[in-house]
């Protein structure tokens, strides 16, 4: 076998930042994957495990053993400088790397350092540790964006607006309503996520195969000392694995990212829409310096919707991942590399992305303004047509066959349309209409602020129940 040449790690010294993950569109979470963190995740593990190891089986591993690693066991003794240089230039293998630093640094104590552990105890358990902990932080960031989303349907409750479907006018409701449907859909992620943090986060120290044999070899109950390690790591432990734990739990958890940044695009895409020229029913005075466009001044009038097309892009990104993550279930045997790489990109990215969509969309919330002129102007656009399904429903009730009701409603629609006149007036000339419904009845149903359903129940229904919402 051929001697890999000598390389040049110079590189190691001061690395230039080629994602835009960790400049761009970095937030507190790029802490909890930052290369630091994660081999002080490793190295925790490893000082857990001599640690329970010399408290159940002391004469296997000595006190004094589990007292000197824990003290080395912290990145300012062994940098990841140190290891990334050992991994280029002699292990070419990360944990091979670990090892060799932590047990120099540890002196005769060092042969202790992964006592009866393979790579990917170390290795997933820490994973899982760094999911743990982005979890927590990650549902704290949604239950704020979800607040704001409430607090917006609170607001905006009683403002009488048209809603869309299929980018068609379709019938009035309350303003408030979609940003209640928002709040109570990122619950929905929340609580995802929440089963995620308590399923899906596992760890695992059961040896090359997951069957404890060096363990067993020694006269140690392995599934105990795993047990103790992973409850003091604050880790699940599976009830069984091979090499890894389940592949599936990375993948349930990358594509709850998914439907949560799908989720957080779709409101930005509303309120997107809301903020079109031709729309307007949502306004933001963009920053005194800031610029809608280069080449075009009068985008910053009410700013290019910069920020709700980032929250767009990012789904598109965390999509790619957590299909990534569902390919790399599949390995050979018990175990092979081909995750490898995806997992060191998707997790991570994932999880920051994920913060950063949820602190743009609660961003654009808090400073969007409803312009009331242009909801009122657009709630009349189409001279009070939107009502013709409550004039439907009403002949029906009267008496009237449906087909016929419906023919009647939509002729008297269209000729307002044409005509640019209003849906009532037509009502009122219309003498087979005339018969059934009187003009009050006519005049009822066409005020538009008189027929919004049960939206502003639905709307202190959910804002009661999700609001400053904890679990349990």
């Amino acid at each position: 076998m051929m001697k890999p040449e000598k390389l040049d790690v110079s590189y190691l010294e001061n690395q230039e930042l080629i994602s835009p993950i960790g400049s761009r569109y970095t937030t507190p979470m790029s802490k909890i994957f930052g290369d630091e963190s994660y081999i002080q995740a490793i190295l925790d593990v490893e000082a857990e495990n001599v640690k329970v190891l010399s408290e159940l089986y002391p004469e296997k591993v000595p006190g004094s053993a589990a007292k000197r690693i824990k003290s080395i066991a912290d990145t300012r003794h062994v940098t990841p400088s140190e290891i990334r240089r050992a991994e280029a230039m002699k292990t070419h293998h990360e944990m091979g790397a670990v090892i060799n630093v932590m047990s120099s640094k540890a002196g005769k104590e060092g042969r202790y350092v992964h006592f009866a552990m393979t790579s990917a105890d170390a290795i997933e358990t820490a994973k899982a540790m760094q999911a743990s902990r982005a979890l927590a932080l990650l549902i704290k960031s949604i239950s704020d964006t979800r607040d704001s989303c409430l607090n917006a349907a609170t607001k905006w409750r009683d403002v009488t607006s048209i809603a869309r479907t299929h980018g068609q006018q379709a019938i009035p409701t309350s303003f408030g309503l979609p940003f209640a449907f928002f709040g109570y859909c990122l619950q929905k992620s929340i609580d995802r996520l929440e089963f995620d943090k308590e399923r899906n986060a596992e760890g695992k120290l059961s040896g090359v195969i997951g069957t404890y044999d060096v363990h067993t070899s020694e006269g140690i109950d392995g599934p105990k000392v795993e047990a103790k390690v992973l409850s003091n790591l604050k880790v699940k432990r599976p009830e069984m694995t091979m090499q890894t734990p389940p592949r599936e739990d990375l993948a349930y958890i990358i594509s709850d990212l998914a439907v949560l940044c799908g989720r957080l695009a779709t409101i930005a895409s509303y309120v997107k829409t809301l903020k079109r020229t031709e729309i307007l029913e949502l306004s933001e005075q963009p920053g005194e310096n800031a610029i809608g466009s280069s080449a075009m001044p009068h985008k910053n009038i009410h700013g290019n919707p910069f920020i709700e097309e980032r929250c767009i892009s990012i789904a598109r990104v965390v999509r790619g991942h957590a299909l990534s993550s569902l390919e790399s279930m599949f390995a050979e045997d018990f175990r092979d590399l081909t995750a490898s790489l995806s997992d060191r990109i998707a997790l991570p990215e994932s999880f920051i992305l994920s913060d950063y969509s949820c602190g743009l969309v609660r961003n654009v919330i808090e400073r969007v303004n409803h312009v009331p002129e242009n909801i009122d102007r657009n709630l009349n656009y189409t001279k009070g047509v939107t009502s013709s399904q409550l004039v439907m429903s009403k002949l029906v009730e009267k008496g009237m066959q449906r087909h016929r009701a419906r023919e009647l409603s939509l002729k008297d629609a269209n000729t307002a349309l044409r005509d640019g006149i209003s849906y009532l007036s037509v009502l009122l000339d219309d003498k087979e209409i005339s018969k059934l419904l009187s003009s009050g009845e006519l005049k009822e149903l066409c005020d538009p602020k008189s027929n919004l359903g049960k939206s502003r129940e639905i709307i202190d229904r959910i804002v009661k129940k999700y609001m400053n919402y904890v679990g349990t």
